[in-house]
């Protein structure tokens, strides 16, 4: 009884599992047309995950570089602003008084040089022939001199006058998003007084926390891949690590910096991501992810063997590119179904005539 039992348990397993069950089937199939593939070896990378944050590499506060009240304040938080526009106005009456009393100051230079040198050029001729002395000659000169140093004094000091009426224009450095406004129109500032801040979203990385016991690996490899919100990975050869440890996490600071031919990624500054680390290789079994059954959570391939078709259940590993790593449930050689719905379609037609 017991072994009946045994025998009867056996046929409800088989007859439940179904399709699921790695049963070949005792008459050839018609494989015409099912093409495969060989399950080949290769050398992997290996990897460590760890979580990244990115940052902007250009954010900055902005702040006046002259005195005044602000008049205009014409970007809010979260507005894209492009390099060269103008993003805050303080009052310039000051500013501007200054530069004209400047341009007086160099219009009056210039004429005393101007005559100045008209003198000089006077006393010149007349040196030649011998009808002044040489030190009324040096001392005409040294007037002339001393009036072009003062030209040059004056147009000094109403270039500092123009550049800082330009200051009154507060002129955002590069693109990007405003973040932070630090004040409000109406309020009186001074030279260094912060008004607003931003970040660019053109120049981005990844700032990671290695941990000391793969730092050495990191180092070696200087290689990293970036989990991108739609799933894919982008590459990183550009490390900027540590040279030290964190103190109190004992761990490394990594910059992976994001290539320049990824400038249409998404990455928004603060937000969390994955980083993989390469730390090392493997020989690892690898198959064409088309070559792949999905059955919810399971994975599984049809495995050609003798005219027959044996759908088998597999564990699989990390995804690269096209290919996916098998951790188990395959062997180097054995020979998959490249077309998984054409070899399902065979697999059922062929178990449909079995009955």
């Amino acid at each position: 009884m017991k072994s009946l039992a045994l025998v009867l348990s056996s046929l409800l397993l088989i007859t439940g599992c179904g399709e699921q069950t790695p049963a070949r089937q005792s008459t050839p199939m018609d494989l015409t047309g099912l093409s495969g593939v060989a399950v080949t070896s290769q050398n992997t990378e290996q990897q460590i995950e760890l979580d990244g944050t990115v940052e902007a590499v250009n954010r900055a506060v902005v702040s006046a570089q002259t005195s005044g009240r602000v008049t205009a304040l014409p970007f809010d938080v979260g507005d894209q602003v492009n390099a060269g526009d103008v993003i805050a106005q303080i009052t310039s009456e000051e500013q501007q008084a200054a530069v004209n009393s400047a341009m007086a100051q160099v219009n009056e230079a210039r004429a005393r040089f101007a005559e100045a040198d008209a003198q000089l050029t006077r006393i010149a001729d007349v040196f030649k022939k011998g009808v002044v002395s040489k030190a009324e000659f040096d001392q005409v000169k040294a007037a002339q001199q001393s009036a072009e140093a003062r030209v040059t004094s004056a147009e000094a000091a109403l270039s500092d006058a123009k550049q800082r009426l330009q200051y009154t224009q507060v002129i955002a450095p590069y693109s990007g998003i405003l973040v932070r406004r630090l004040v409000d129109v109406g309020a009186t500032v001074a030279p260094g007084t912060p008004l607003l801040e931003g970040v660019s979203l053109a120049d981005v990385r990844i700032r990671v926390n290695v941990p000391q016991n793969s730092i050495q690996a990191v180092r070696k490899y200087r290689k990293a891949q970036i989990m991108l919100a739609d799933g894919s990975m982008l590459e990183s050869t550009d490390l900027r690590i540590s040279p030290s440890a964190d103190a109190s996490s004992h761990s490394f600071l990594t910059l992976v910096e994001i290539p320049q031919n990824a400038s249409n990624v998404s990455l928004l500054p603060g937000s969390l991501t994955k980083v993989a680390f390469v730390t090392g290789t493997e020989q690892q079994l690898v198959i064409p992810k088309n070559a792949v059954a999905q059955r919810g959570e399971v994975s599984a391939v049809y495995v050609i063997n003798q005219q027959q078709l044996v759908f088998r259940y597999i564990r699989l590993g990390k995804t690269m590119g096209d290919k996916v790593v098998v951790q188990s449930g395959l062997a180097e050689n054995d020979q998959i179904a490249s077309d998984v719905i054409q070899a399902a379609a065979i697999y059922k037609q062929s178990s449909v005539a079995a009955q």
